[in-house]
């Protein structure tokens, strides 16, 4: 019991004192920063829950949305990363083509045909796959 109780004052003060140093100086309240690190510090207890209660900046409002509930994500007032499909991002885009380029070749070599047999595009004789044949006049 004794442990579990001095385990929870130390999370406690480890996290309000990370949660201390990472806020800006502009967004305390009551006290300047130093002071605030020096109480979570020295005063393991109460500290903390002053700081919880007192020091801790305020969830900041959004403008209120269509979507929702005028909370930003994080109490800290930067709005939530913009959500996007993967089909929309170029280099996940290049780097599937690319991926798929390997693939056709390695299954092409596999296979003993295409560019990797030393270049005949496939075709054994002589023909191109295109439809303009081999020098892209039509036939």
């Amino acid at each position: 019991m004794i442990i579990g109780a001095f385990a929870l004052v130390v999370g406690l003060t480890l996290y309000t004192l990370l949660d201390a140093l990472r806020t800006h100086q502009d967004q305390m309240r009551t006290f300047p920063k130093w002071l605030w690190i020096i109480a979570v510090i020295f005063f393991p207890v109460v500290g903390p829950l002053l700081w919880l209660l007192l020091g801790r900046p305020r969830a900041v409002r959004a403008p209120k949305t269509q979507q929702g509930s005028g909370f930003t994500s994080s109490r800290r007032g930067t709005p939530p990363p913009a959500t996007s499909s993967p089909d929309d991002d170029e280099e996940y885009l290049r780097w599937l083509k690319t991926k798929a380029d390997r693939q056709r070749r390695s299954r092409e070599k596999d296979a003993g045909t295409g560019p990797a047999d030393g270049g005949t595009g496939g075709r054994s004789d002589g023909e191109s796959d295109e439809p303009g044949g081999q020098d892209g006049s039509k036939n």
